[in-house]
């Protein structure tokens, strides 16, 4: 009981400070005074993360849930997914280069991040990988295209019997002279398939080319077409979702309408909008006039459909943006009516293309456009209720900053790795990547760096002060009356389970120094603006710094590692001359051990290094929960049996999760 006490008390009192929050409607922030791309710099890692600005804000739009941003574009230093909390702080991210399609599937009872990275500059189409990464953000799985197609950037989808649907692009031959081209052309031929995870098979195969006729399209061929290097992209497929009854709906670029497949001839069943549309409107039009539409998806057990309307190439007028579109359909009656609409009320968000639409499960509608970094959350009737921009309205359009798609889920993150620690003066930084579960980050100290195996923790390590995890990174005041040398922290969840802890850094308040966990990255002392604008102007400064910093640290070694070597060949020769006095055999010698080198190995013998022990095998208890600290890469008992109630894992009677192969 009086631990509990304890630690809320201190919670309460220690003074919460954290990495900089979003701004609030800021000009500044829009017409680009910080940048092309605003972020947050942090102490105790390199990493940046995205400055959100909140145009419109609500407590409704606060469920839990995770902003999924597929980070990429010109202006984007480290481009790669990136997941926000619903306060626009940073959660988790990694650098793979230009991504698209960041989202989370179910598959095999487990939740995955998916996404595409590679090479997004094929003409507007992509020639990479589709990623799944697990709760600790391995990649489980990656996927290629099959029969050396390259997998396309535009659509990746796990359907609810466990394929994998995506889209693939092939350069085809084609006769090209009813559209004014030679007979024997070149096209960019709109292609899917749907694919066996586990082992790769090709279940199904969709070519445009084999049931469309070239005439159809809105996509003038002007002057491609006529080579292979230039081939004419005339139907552009952007999305594929498969219904209960295993049929395809698919949305592409140039058509202007929705396509539904036949998924097992591939025949055409009908097509929705565009000038051979199988429907009637009873919206007056309004239900099936979309123009470059994006992110079709089945809803309401495929009684409706879900769609994001660009609104483009000047058909509707100016004051129209672009919207999202919730259309009841009748399959029977071929008639299609608008349930919803989803208009921004901020004109400046038109995205020529690009774009997504998701049902929340909260009941709201979740819309993300594309070229335009941001984002609106609506109720299901239509009311704007947050709306926010990760990167300034003043460079929309122009693909510097941008996400293909949006999503908004639930994500349980258990990173492998350790949290990443700072300290400076009576300051201590902490962060750890990718960790959903942290709560309450608790400061220990010490006057060892690493206590004995068989000595209790609070002989060594002792509670100094907890706080509250706030934001990606939290920034520890170290309590006045501390006289310990060395400091770690410990990440611990809601339930008081130990998730993971830092390194054990020295500390000495008069040093001006900064002491990080961190190698890589080391800022000049004193330069921890709060500003963002400062932060921004620092970064190459501190990067500067880092390189500075870590070429001293390995000039520092290779000296301590010749001085280590002059020394044992001084004594060996030594020991050579002693053997030689006693009557050594011939001109040969043998070195002794001494009694000075016997106490130094018997000193080794009973020492562990910090990388070696880090307190792994010293119990800790919080809050009545005795756990072990978990080594780097490893989970702690306490933390496996946290990550099995969370994702209702199946456990083993050790308490560990069982994980599928």
């Amino acid at each position: 009981m009086w631990d509990r006490l304890f630690l809320a008390l201190a919670i309460f009192l220690n003074a919460v400070r954290a990495d900089n929050g979003p701004y609030q409607q800021s000009k500044a922030y829009d017409n680009g005074d910080f940048g092309s791309w605003p972020t947050e710099n942090y102490r105790s890692t390199p990493i940046l993360g995205p400055s959100v600005n909140f145009i419109e804000q609500s407590s409704k739009c606060d469920d839990g849930q995770y902003i999924l941003i597929a980070l990429r574009g010109e202006s984007v230093v480290t481009p790669g997914p990136t997941i926000l909390d619903q306060n626009g702080h940073l959660v988790w991210t990694k650098h793979y280069g230009q991504i698209y399609n960041l989202d989370v599937y179910a598959y095999q009872g487990e939740d995955y991040l998916t996404f595409w990275a590679g090479d997004d500059t094929l003409g507007g189409h992509g020639d990479g990988t589709y990623y799944m990464l697990d709760s600790s953000y391995n990649e489980a799985y990656k996927i290629r295209g099959p029969n050396g197609l390259p997998a396309d950037l535009h659509e990746f989808h796990i359907t609810r019997n466990g394929t994998a649907v995506f889209t693939v692009y092939d350069i085809i031959s084609a006769d090209l002279r009813p559209v004014g081209g030679p007979k024997r052309g070149w096209i960019w031929d709109g292609t899917f398939v749907e694919v066996d995870i586990e082992t790769g098979e090709l279940l199904f195969e969709w070519h445009a080319s084999e049931h469309f006729d070239l005439t159809e399209f809105t996509q003038t061929r002007d002057s491609v077409g006529d080579s292979y290097d230039h081939p004419w992209d005339f139907f552009h497929i952007n999305s594929v979702d498969k219904d209960a009854e295993g049929n395809f709906l698919i949305s592409a670029l140039y058509t202007d309408h929705l396509t539904y497949i036949d998924g097992h001839t591939g025949d055409i069943i009908w097509r929705l909008g565009g000038s051979h549309s199988n429907f009637k409107d009873l919206s007056d039009g309004a239900a099936s006039n979309f123009t470059w539409q994006h992110h079709a998806r089945f809803q309401d057990n495929d009684a409706a459909i879900t769609v994001f309307d660009n609104v483009a190439r000047d058909k509707h007028p100016i004051k129209h943006s672009s919207r999202g579109l919730y259309l009841d359909i009748d399959q029977t009656k071929m008639t299609v009516k608008i349930r919803h609409e989803y208009w921004n009320s901020h004109h400046a968000v038109t995205p020529q293309t690009q774009g997504s639409l998701q049902l929340l499960d909260s009941g709201h509608v979740f819309v993300g456009y594309g070229l335009n970094a941001a984002w609106t959350e609506f109720t299901i009737d239509g009311k704007e209720l947050c709306h926010v921009h990760f990167g300034p309205q003043s460079s929309f359009g122009t693909g510097s900053l941008a996400s293909y798609r949006i999503a908004k889920r639930s994500w349980t993150g258990y990173p492998r790795t350790t949290p990443d620690f700072e300290i400076h003066g009576y300051e201590a930084a902490v962060s750890w990547n990718g960790a959903t579960e942290v709560t309450t980050w608790v400061l220990e100290g010490a006057n060892a760096a690493v206590p004995t195996k068989n000595n209790e923790p609070s002989d060594h390590f002792e509670f100094l002060t907890a706080l509250p995890k706030t934001g990606f990174e939290t920034i520890i005041s170290i309590p006045p009356h501390t006289t310990q040398a060395f400091l770690r922290v410990k990440a611990v969840n809601a339930a008081g389970f130990i998730l993971g802890t830092t390194a054990t850094l020295p500390w000495d308040p008069t040093s001006s120094e900064l002491v990080t966990s961190n190698l890589t990255h080391i800022a000049a002392p004193g330069k921890f603006y709060t500003d963002h604008e400062e932060n921004h102007k620092d970064m190459n400064g501190g990067r500067h710094i880092a390189l500075r910093s870590t070429l001293f640290f390995i000039f520092g070694f290779i000296s301590a590692f010749i001085f280590a070597g002059s020394i044992r060949t001084f004594r060996r020769c030594r020991a050579q001359r002693a053997a030689r006095r006693r009557g050594g055999g011939g001109g040969g010698w043998k070195a002794i051990d001494g009694p000075e080198e016997d106490e130094e190995r018997g000193h080794a013998d009973d020492t562990e290094s910090d990388s070696d022990s880090d307190g792994s095998d010293i119990e800790f208890s919080l809050l009545g929960n005795p756990r072990l600290s978990p080594r780097p890469g490893s989970v702690d008992p306490g933390y496996a049996s946290a990550s099995a109630s969370a994702n209702g894992s199946p456990q083993l009677g050790d308490g560990t999760v069982k994980k599928e192969d």
